[in-house]
């Protein structure tokens, strides 16, 4: 009887040696798997989507803080002379600091909130296998993005006719997001230009702001 039972345990422990063993190819297995397969892809489809909604959460921050209002007239003003001549070129800085200052704040605010929604990746994608890319039900994985941004100004004057010369004025935001997720950490930057303003200007404008960036440097004097 002790024989009996001692092969009785001998086979149960054999069993369960043989259960873990399975149990830890499989766990190998699944873990390589995910590692060289659906790694990426989860990593590849972050990416993309954090920089698209990073650049649509910078639009949306200047369209709501702008609101359709005369931007040039409040941060530039326009000195002539008697034969209504461009002279001089003021920018007020502190105006153009505020501007660029709300702005970021607000990007970095939408940014949060796309981290907060997730991305959505169907299964069959996540397998890595081409026939089934945007299959099956979609899995969403929740981001964490950590992002800063920072903001510059630049303009240019384009010919609009006879004495007449277009002037932009663009605003410049670069966002760093570091993307966090369950399996690994990427950091990002994507650079956005926004027309952020223009006016048709009548008048012979000095060739100290046509050929240089001294304005340029006047918009960029308070760092934002």
């Amino acid at each position: 009887m002790r024989k009996i039972r001692l092969r009785k345990r001998l086979r149960a422990k054999s069993k369960l040696i043989i259960t873990l063993a399975v149990l830890l190819v499989i766990l190998v297995f699944v873990l390589l798997f995910f590692n060289f397969y659906v790694n990426p892809v989860i990593i590849q489809i972050s990416e993309a989507t954090v920089k698209s909604l990073t650049s649509k959460s910078v639009n949306s921050a200047v369209y709501s803080i702008i609101n359709n209002t005369n931007v040039y007239d409040d941060i530039i003003s326009i000195s002539t002379d008697a034969e209504g001549n461009i002279t001089n070129f003021s920018v007020k800085s502190i105006l153009v600091n505020r501007l660029g200052k709300e702005i970021g704040r607000t990007a970095q605010q939408n940014i949060e909130i796309m981290g907060s929604e997730g991305v959505d990746i169907p299964l069959g994608t996540l397998t890595g296998i081409p026939l089934l890319v945007g299959s099956g039900p979609n899995i969403t994985f929740k981001l964490q993005p950590i992002g800063s941004i920072s903001t510059t100004f630049s303009s240019d004057f384009v010919s609009a006719g006879i004495n007449q010369t277009n002037h932009r004025i663009y605003m410049n935001v670069h966002a760093a997001v570091t993307l966090v997720l369950p399996t690994a950490t990427r950091n990002i930057s994507t650079d956005t230009q926004i027309l952020l303003c223009e006016s048709v200007i009548v008048g012979k404008i000095p060739d100290t702001y046509l050929n240089s960036n001294s304005l340029d440097d006047m918009l960029n004097l308070i760092p934002s």
